[in-house]
C-alpha cells in the first residue's frame, strides 16, 4: 500500500521539486556567490546598506499596522456576518469575496483617486476645516497602510468567519444570562474561542503584506521603499542580481521565523486557556 501511495504522489513530488525546490536552491546559491567563491559577503553588504535598513524598517512598520488594522476591523465584522442568517449572510460573504476577484493593480489605483492631491479625502478634510488647502496623501506610509489594509482585509475576515460559525450561540446566551454584557461576552467568549482563526488571519495578512509589491509600488512610490520594491530596484535598475537573491532568501527566512513565532504564541495562549 505504501508503494502504491508513493507512485501516486511521485508526479506531484517531481513537479514540486522542479518548480519550487530546485529554483529555491539556485536562488540560495546565487545569494552566496561572490565571484568564483562562496560566502556571505552579499548578506554583509546588504546589512551595511542604509537603503536596505530603511526598506526593512518600512516593511515591518507597514506590516504591523496592516495586521493590527485588519484584526481590529475584521473581528466585529466577522462576528456580525457569522451571526447573520439566510440569504443576507450570502450577500455579505459575496461582498467580502468580490474584491479578491479584482486585480490588485486596479484596487490600488482606485485609492489614488481617494488619496490624491485633489482626491476625495483631501476635499472632505478641506471642506470640514481640518485643512487650509488640499494636500496629497499619496507616496507615503499612510497611503500604503490604507491600501494594503483594504486589499488584505478579506483574508482576515474569511479566516475569522470560518471559526466563529462554529461557536454556538447557546454559549453566548449562557454568558449573557449569567450577567455578562454582550461587549464582555465578545471579549471573554468569542475572541478566546476564535484564536485559531485569528492565527490563520495573522499569518495570511502578515506574509501577504511582507511580500507585497503592487500596492507599495503604486501608493508608496520611491518615497516609501519596502523589501519587495527594493528587489525590483536592485534587479532592473542596478543589475545586482546577487543582492536580489540575498533579499529574496532573507524574506523567505524572515517569513518562516515570523510564522513559527506566531504559532508558538498561539500554542502558549491555547495552553493557558486549557489550564484555566
Amino acid at each position: 500500500m505504501n508503494k502504491e501511495k508513493a507512485i501516486i504522489f511521485l508526479p506531484s513530488l517531481c513537479l514540486i521539486a522542479v518548480l519550487v525546490f530546485i529554483p529555491f536552491l539556485m536562488l540560495a546559491y546565487k545569494s552566496l556567490s561572490v565571484g568564483d567563491s562562496i560566502g556571505i559577503a552579499n548578506y554583509l553588504e546588504l546589512f551595511r546598506d542604509s537603503t536596505f535598513k530603511k526598506a526593512l524598517k518600512n516593511t515591518f512598520t507597514i506590516s504591523f499596522y496592516v495586521v493590527s488594522a485588519t484584526l481590529i476591523i475584521g473581528l466585529p465584522t466577522a462576528y456580525f456576518i457569522s451571526r447573520t442568517q439566510g440569504r443576507l449572510k450570502n450577500v455579505f460573504l459575496l461582498l467580502i469575496l468580490f474584491p479578491l476577484l479584482t486585480n490588485a493593480v486596479v484596487r490600488s489605483i482606485s485609492w489614488m483617486i481617494i488619496l490624491g492631491y485633489d482626491g476625495i479625502l483631501s476635499r472632505l478634510l478641506n471642506n470640514l476645516g481640518f485643512l487650509m488647502e488640499p494636500i496629497s496623501f499619496m507616496y507615503s506610509k499612510f497611503a500604503v497602510i490604507v491600501g494594503s489594509t483594504y486589499i488584505f482585509l478579506p483574508l482576515m475576515i474569511i479566516s475569522l468567519i470560518g471559526v466563529m460559525d462554529n461557536i454556538s450561540e447557546e454559549v453566548e446566551d449562557a454568558s449573557i444570562s449569567l450577567g455578562a454584557t454582550r461587549f464582555k461576552t465578545f471579549f471573554t467568549i468569542i475572541i478566546p474561542n476564535s484564536i485559531s482563526g485569528i492565527i490563520v488571519g495573522l499569518v495570511l495578512v502578515f506574509t501577504a503584506t511582507l511580500t507585497a509589491y503592487t500596492t507599495p509600488n503604486i501608493l508608496g512610490g520611491t518615497r516609501t521603499v519596502v523589501l519587495a520594491t527594493l528587489v525590483q530596484q536592485y534587479g532592473t535598475t542596478l543589475g545586482r542580481w546577487e543582492l536580489v537573491s540575498s533579499i529574496s532568501i532573507f524574506l523567505f527566512v524572515l517569513t518562516v521565523v515570523v510564522i513559527t513565532l506566531i504559532n508558538k504564541g498561539a500554542e502558549a495562549i491555547g495552553g493557558t486557556n486549557e489550564k484555566k
